[in-house]
C-alpha cells in the first residue's frame, strides 16, 4: 500500500459490493451496516450511490438491495477485453473436444476461485447444470481452487482460507487446514488437482495451474464430469489431458508476455 491508509469509504463500497453478491435475495441498509459493522448514516450514503450509478437496485416493496446491471457491465467488458481469455478460449475447445466433458477457466479471487470461461461439451448443451461464468466455487474444494493454492506461498494460503475450520459444501469436502496443507503439497508433486465429490457431490473434477511469464499461478482449469463419466480408471487420462492443456497455455502466455496481477 506504499505506507498510505486505504480510503475507508471505498472500502466499505466494496465490501457492501462483495457482500451483496453472495445473496440471491438480496440486504437492507440495517443488515449490510449491521453485518459490516458500519454506522447505518454511512451505509445509507454509499448504497446511495452505488444505486444512482447503477451498480445496485433497490427492491421497492422490501426495501432489499441486489447487484444493479452496471456490474454485469463492467463483467462483459473484463471478458470482452481479457487477454487471458482469448488466448485460452481455443486450447479450451480442442480439449472439450477431445474430452467430451465440460471445461472451465478460473481465475484466483480473494476467497474463492472465480469462473472466467465454460466449455460445454456438446452433450450438455440442454442440460448442463455446472456453473456458470462469473460463479465462484470454494478454494478449499474445487479441483481449480486446490490447483490455485497449491502454487501459492504459505502467507497467501493462509490468508485466502476464511476460517479455521473450512466450510464443508459436500459429504467429502476437506475441512481441516492440516489435510489441505497436506494435500496441496500432493497436488504440487502430481501437478494436478481432483474434486472427487469434495464440491458437489455426484460430481468429479480435475484441474491443472496455468503460469505466467514469471512462474506465476493465477489462472487455472479443469475439467468436470459425473462420477460416472470421470470414473477412476479414465481420471489419468483426463489428469493427463486438463495438464497439457494448461502447459500450452502457459506457453501462449510465455510468448504474449502475460504477467497476471500481483497481491500487497
Amino acid at each position: 500500500m506504499n505506507g498510505k491508509k486505504p480510503n475507508p469509504a471505498v472500502q466499505r463500497a466494496l465490501d457492501i459490493l462483495e457482500v451483496i453478491s453472495d445473496s440471491d435475495a438480496g440486504f437492507t441498509n440495517a443488515y449490510l451496516a449491521r453485518r459490516l459493522e458500519i454506522p447505518k448514516s454511512s451505509a445509507s450514503s454509499i448504497l446511495r450511490v452505488l444505486q444512482n450509478r447503477g451498480y445496485l437496485c433497490r427492491g421497492a416493496i422490501n426495501g432489499r438491495y441486489k447487484l444493479g446491471f452496471k456490474t454485469l457491465t463492467i463483467g462483459r467488458k473484463l471478458l470482452e477485453h481479457s487477454a487471458i481469455r482469448d488466448l485460452a478460449l481455443p486450447l479450451m475447445r480442442d480439449l472439450v473436444e477431445r474430452a467430451d466433458l465440460t471445461c472451465h477457466l478460473a481465475i484466483f479471487g480473494q476467497h474463492e476461485a472465480v469462473h472466467l470461461e465454460k466449455i460445454v461439451a456438446q452433450r450438455y448443451f440442454r442440460v448442463d447444470k455446472t456453473r456458470s461464468v462469473g460463479e465462484r466455487v470454494p478454494l478449499h474444494s474445487s479441483s481449480v481452487g486446490k490447483a490455485l493454492l497449491a502454487w501459492q506461498d504459505q502467507l497467501v494460503v493462509e490468508a485466502s482460507l476464511p476460517t479455521l475450520e473450512l466450510p464443508r459444501t459436500a459429504p467429502k469436502t476437506i475441512t481441516t487446514r492440516s489435510r489441505l496443507f497436506a494435500k496441496l503439497t500432493e497436488i504440487r508433486n502430481q501437478g494436478y488437482a481432483v474434486d472427487d465429490e469434495e464440491c458437489r457431490a455426484g460430481w468429479r473434477c480435475v484441474g491443472a495451474p496455468i503460469f505466467d511469464q514469471f512462474g506465476s499461478v493465477r489462472v487455472a482449469i479443469c475439467l468436470t464430469g459425473t462420477v460416472k463419466e470421470l470414473n477412476h480408471s479414465r481420471l489419468t487420462s483426463a489428469a493427463a489431458a486438463v495438464q497439457d492443456t494448461a502447459r500450452q497455455i502457459s506457453q501462449r502466455f510465455f510468448l504474449e508476455q502475460i504477467q497476471f496481477a500481483t497481491y500487497d
